[in-house]
């Protein structure tokens, strides 16, 4: 039912409000109850909501209706802009290329938006040549989004010259000191293989949050400088800065490559009772990593009991079981694994029981392999084939 034009901006005003609020799903439920003919600044408010939950069903729907009721391309590049996002981030890319090359003005948000599509989406060369293109193009002056977008794509890639480039680039458009912009080139020469030049980004900043102490601490962990990471986060305590789980997780990183597994569970415990942090399934994954890696796979029962109950365990016991059959100690350091499924106190896939059962037998502990072999039989486990992700064969 049509009501008055005075309803269509009451439902308008609460819908742009609720998506800018985070509360994507309320307003998209909004949208759905109007009981007025929506307008353009309307579909432009419920727009990015759509593009917050991914529903880009919803998103192509509303384009519809737009163009439905004589709203083509350029009519409105709010419209056009706001679409444009929900392709970009549904990761619609055809129909988002085939929605910017029509539109007959492209604006800082249009470009950015492409560039920021492209590089998440495994386009990061196309993402780079977007770049290039809206440089070239000249209508529009890259913000510091874009850069940040662009040095993503340069991050996927790998390539250190167009981070160079994109660095420089950056210093003489004034946003080199932008903290976002500084954040990005630390995580990007990280990924390029420099840490140094992440390191000198990080020194020059002029400001600095939690993301910058993450971002540097992780880099110096991921390229085996662990003590520089333990030094940074020494620094970034004296500073008054508090720690966050990025940060934890970086130096937990930088200890399981430097085979520090008591340093490793010392932060582990640390999390929690002196940060208030509760370690997620990546943080305990990480140390039974650094166990694996250090042969210390007698430590990793301790770890299974710290586990909340809700984080899937075979994952963790995945990474623990690789090394236990690598390193040929799993029969004689990892007394705890074959009880816990033997009791079934912990349930994993099939890939999981047949390689604790091969560490067993190569520990010559046939009678537990076996048990452990019945016991993936009798809950009807089987094992999967494998892919190998260095022949690409099963």
């Amino acid at each position: 039912m049509i009501r008055s034009s005075g309803d269509v901006v009451q439902w308008t005003k609460r819908i742009s409000a609720l998506a800018r609020s985070g509360r994507a799903a309320e307003a998209v439920a909004a949208f759905a109850r109007m009981d007025a003919a929506p307008n353009a600044l309307t579909l432009a408010s419920v727009l990015p909501a759509c593009a917050r939950l991914g529903d880009l069903a919803l998103g192509r729907a509303i384009h519809g209706l737009w163009l439905r009721r004589g709203g083509g391309h350029g009519a409105n590049p709010i419209v056009d802009n706001a679409v444009l996002d929900v392709y970009a981030k549904c990761g619609a890319l055809a129909s988002a290329r085939r929605l910017f090359d029509e539109m007959p003005e492209r604006d800082v948000f249009a470009w950015t938006t492409m560039v920021w599509g492209l590089a998440r989406n495994g386009s990061p060369q196309d993402a780079v040549a977007m770049f290039r293109g809206m440089l070239s193009d000249g209508d529009a002056a890259p913000n510091d989004a874009t850069v940040v977008s662009a040095l993503h794509a340069v991050a996927t890639s790998g390539s250190l010259v167009s981070c160079k480039l994109l660095h420089s680039y950056a210093v003489k458009q004034g946003l080199g000191g932008e903290l976002v912009v500084g954040n990005a080139l630390i995580d990007a020469y990280a990924k390029c293989g420099d840490a140094w030049l992440a390191f000198k980004v990080f020194v020059e900043l002029p400001e600095t949050d939690m993301v910058s102490w993450g971002t540097i601490t992780r880099a110096m962990a991921v390229h085996g400088r662990c003590r520089e990471a333990l030094q940074l986060f020494s620094l970034m305590l004296r500073r008054g800065v508090r720690p966050d789980g990025a940060v934890f997780l970086a130096l937990l990183t930088a200890c399981c490559h430097a085979g520090r597994v008591d340093q490793a569970l010392l932060f582990l415990g640390a999390m929690a009772r002196v940060y208030g942090i509760s370690p997620r399934r990546e943080h305990y994954t990480c140390v039974l990593d650094a166990c694996g890696r250090a042969g210390q796979l007698d430590r990793a029962g301790e770890i299974f009991r710290q586990m909340p109950a809700e984080y899937d365990a075979e994952k963790a016991l995945g990474v623990y079981c690789s090394y236990a059959v690598s390193n040929g100690v799993a029969g004689v350091a990892g007394e705890r694994l074959p009880e816990l499924f033997l009791d079934g106190e912990v349930d994993a896939g099939g890939g999981t029981y047949a390689v604790v059962s091969k560490s067993l037998a190569d520990a010559g502990r046939w009678e537990d392999a076996c048990a452990v072999r019945e016991r993936m039989a009798e809950r009807r486990i089987e094992k999967e084939a494998a892919y190998n992700i260095f022949s690409g064969t099963n």
